[in-house]
């Protein structure tokens, strides 16, 4: 079974720390199926190359290549600003000859695509153009993020889900959106695998020394896009009613950055965060052996990657009710609090940078939550997805 993994938010390079868990979920694959990424970028006229870093990024990228010893396509196609899910359309077309070259070759027996939009969307106008089966998988806010009933986007991922072979999702809190969205079954539950060599309980006065930080600083570290919905500016409240000598380190980037600076002025604690901006994979290891806390207040989640990361790390984690964080974030290893309640996330932060946490037992909670694992449940989701169109 040949398998086209296919996705717009491929990293570019083995660097790229928050997307890199595509990267490992199609190399976990190749170990039972031959795979190639396919992964659809935005043609960038040279006049728009010079406008920002994201579009020199988009022209810049290469059309051939390899990554994690996977083979990478990147089709262009035309990216029409506000068409919104539209964009699926775009990209399905741009796509179009790079499947249909795979097909005849015999290198693509299904299609999965790693969001319902808008890559699961353009896979399912691409399977019914070239006779292809489709598996698609949520993956996070492609579900939770859809809008109000009756919402172009929910609609669009409505017809998506009901034209795939196969749907699937990385966490049980998705599975009732997914099912309610197409009336069907219930989806397969793929849960992602965590790096367990690279994400262990490591020194961290050696960590704090390799990032330049003090040995004595009590230190809270959030990893993740600086986005809407994260609880980022519940944070750094809660940081304000938290002691001097404690440090809060932002590992990421987006919109969000100069807003929180200016809020972290105004709460005259700008000097105890730290815009870290994005990290290569392999200093996020040592980012949560550096600190004494990961935090993710945040409204809405899946089962989030960085939060098994850190456990497995043994690092305690103050979170939010949300997604299927409550089946790993038990009193053992962290806590859970209302989501918006600076207070509250100030006391459970408090409260964790106070105790004593054995970090081997921590990392216990997640030991069995393995790539392997993943790619065998995946292997057999898309042979049923084969068999099944």
């Amino acid at each position: 079974m040949h398998v086209v993994f296919f996705t717009s938010a491929f990293p570019g390079t083995a660097g790229n720390g928050i997307d890199m868990v595509l990267a490992r979920r199609a190399r976990a694959l190749t170990g039972r199926s031959p795979v190639v990424a396919v992964a659809p970028v935005p043609w960038v006229p040279r006049s728009l190359g010079r406008a920002s870093p994201r579009w020199a990024r988009y022209r810049a990228a290469a059309r051939r290549g390899h990554l994690e010893r996977v083979p990478v396509l990147r089709p262009r196609y035309l990216q029409v600003p506000g068409i919104g899910p539209w964009a699926a359309v775009a990209m399905a077309l741009g796509a179009l000859g790079c499947v249909r070259a795979l097909r005849r070759r015999g290198r693509c027996d299904v299609l999965f695509a790693q969001a319902l939009l808008p890559d699961g969307l353009a896979a399912v106008l691409l399977g019914r153009w070239t006779a292809t089966p489709v598996a698609c998988l949520g993956r996070g806010t492609d579900v939770h993020g859809l809008g109000p009933a009756g919402s172009v986007a929910r609609r669009l991922a409505a017809f998506t889900v009901r034209h795939a072979a196969a749907v699937g999702v990385v966490a049980h809190e998705l599975a009732a959106m997914v099912q309610a969205l197409g009336h069907g079954s219930a989806p397969a539950v793929l849960h992602d695998g965590i790096d367990l060599e690279r994400f262990s309980p490591g020194d961290r006065a050696v960590a704090r020394a390799l990032l330049g930080r003090a040995t004595e600083e009590r230190l809270v570290l959030y990893v993740g896009r600086l986005a809407r919905g994260k609880g980022l500016t519940t944070l750094i409240e809660a940081l304000a009613r938290l002691g001097d000598t404690t440090r809060l380190a932002l590992v990421g980037s987006g919109a969000l950055a100069p807003g929180l600076a200016t809020l972290a002025r105004r709460l005259r604690v700008d000097d105890r965060v730290h815009f870290a901006g994005e990290a290569p994979h392999g200093q996020i290891a040592t980012w949560m052996r550096a600190a004494d806390v990961l935090a993710l207040p945040s409204e809405a989640e899946g089962f989030p990657n960085v939060v098994r990361e850190a456990l497995a790390c043994g690092l305690p984690v103050v979170g939010t009710p949300v997604g299927d964080l409550p089946r790993v974030v038990t009193p053992a290893v962290g806590r859970l609090v209302p989501i918006g309640d600076a207070r509250a996330l100030a006391e459970a932060l408090a409260s964790v940078l106070d105790a004593a946490w054995d970090r081997a037992a921590i990392r216990t909670t997640v030991a069995g939550m393995t790539w392997e694992r993943n790619a065998e449940a995946t292997a057999r989701f898309l042979a049923a997805a084969v068999a099944a169109a």
